[in-house]
């Protein structure tokens, strides 16, 4: 089952028809920038980020994209974006990939297999390999696309049989890549064989479990995954899965109470402090941070609120993170920069603009709103390397940031 990333958690897959390409931009910006857009969704002004270096402000992407879902930045200039192209009267929507090697200054689209439907996740370890996760079609196969020369050439790999959707991929380093699908009706870990081989199918998640929707691993055994489980009709309740032997066997972590759909989730190890705090799942320590909504509708307007998760133990123990800002849903996060960044989208009634919650740089408590993109769609990803280099992407605007 997949959930469509700024929809309703566990509803049906929907596919954002625009009418002007204006609406779909990238932001960059200096210190004293003030960018600004004159797209079809509006100005939108130049926003702080502090403690991070500068304000977002928007760049224009390629003609023919229509959303971007996920952003993956292994250096501070190099970036991957992926997302579906806009449908016309003559060609359907397909996946897209698009680049920048100037930071998100500037992007261009890579030419990727013909038959893959959308993508909707990527991860790159280095700035030469990349993997990005989707669907060839609305029924499957699921598609996974891999590069090892910087874009230059994107292979559609090989999956199991029965794999009909690809939902999400980490990639800790060139050489281990873990990515979660829906194999013959259960939630199971994909991992890479070697370069351009087939995937092979490892342990599968518990079978309470219906969807994937984020992924991170510290390590080719160490993961954590925010998943999605059915309460009863009309509504499902999140949780965390956890792997410590590459994903041969998972476990659910205990989450607070109140936990309605999470969409992602960043985990980093902790500088060496002497510790022997271990996970759940008896990996070692790592810091993570899960997003996702208090809302457990499945198929309602969504009025939850953005909810913030947080661990120092690996998951032995997960608490809730306060959120001063107004947000309907996070759908995602990146804590690679010290404090982490999460994007959303705000509440309704009002329009669903794109928001960007900072945690306070103190601790991951009293998260608080850092920014607004001034547009009625969500924004999707996020990737912060350091306090001058984070880039967000969404349905309607992408955002970046850097050193002016």
């Amino acid at each position: 089952m997949r959930v469509e990333r700024g929809g309703d958690p566990g509803g049906p897959t929907r596919r954002l028809a625009v009418a002007s390409l204006g609406l779909l931009l990238v932001a960059t910006a200096c210190a004293s920038g003030t960018g600004s857009s004159s797209g079809g969704g509006g100005a939108v002004p130049a926003q702080p980020l502090a403690p991070f270096t500068g304000t977002l402000a928007p760049v224009a992407l390629p003609a023919g994209i229509q959303s971007l879902h996920a952003v993956a930045c292994p250096s501070a200039a190099r970036c991957w974006a992926v997302g579906s192209t806009l449908w016309t009267a003559r060609a359907p929507s397909t996946a897209t990939v698009v680049t920048s090697s100037t930071g998100g200054a500037t992007w261009t689209v890579q030419r990727t297999a013909a038959a893959v439907g959308y993508l909707t996740a990527i991860d790159c370890p280095t700035v030469r390999v990349c993997s990005a996760v989707g669907q060839v079609g609305a029924a499957g196969p699921g598609a996974i696309l891999s590069t090892r020369d910087a874009g230059g050439t994107w292979t559609l790999e090989a999956v199991p049989a029965g794999t009909t959707d690809v939902t999400a991929v980490a990639c800790p380093t060139a050489t281990a890549c873990t990515a979660l699908a829906d194999v013959s009706g259960l939630v199971t870990t994909l991992t890479a064989g070697t370069a351009g081989g087939p995937w092979v199918v490892g342990g599968a998640l518990p079978a309470t479990v219906a969807s994937a929707t984020g992924l991170s691993c510290t390590d080719a055994r160490d993961c954590w995954a925010t998943v999605s489980s059915p309460v009863d009709v009309g509504h499902a309740a999140g949780s965390i899965a956890a792997t410590a032997d590459g994903g041969a066997t998972w476990g659910l972590e205990a989450v607070p109470a109140g936990t309605g759909a999470l969409e992602g989730i960043d985990c980093v190890v902790p500088p060496a402090d002497g510790s022997t705090t271990t996970s759940s799942a008896g990996g070692p320590r790592a810091d993570c941070t899960a997003v996702g909504t208090t809302a457990t509708a499945t198929a309602a307007t969504r009025t939850g609120q953005g909810l913030v998760l947080t661990t120092s133990s690996g998951g032995a123990t997960w608490s809730t993170a306060s959120v001063t800002a107004a947000s309907a849903a996070l759908l995602a996060v990146s804590c690679g920069a010290g404090p982490c960044v999460a994007v959303g989208t705000t509440p309704t009634p009002a329009a669903r603009a794109g928001v960007v919650v900072l945690a306070a740089s103190t601790g991951p408590t009293g998260w608080r709103r850092a920014a607004v993109a001034s547009v009625a769609l969500p924004l999707t990803g996020v990737s912060c390397l350091t306090l001058a280099s984070c880039v967000v992407v969404g349905e309607s605007i992408s955002a970046h940031l850097t050193a002016g």
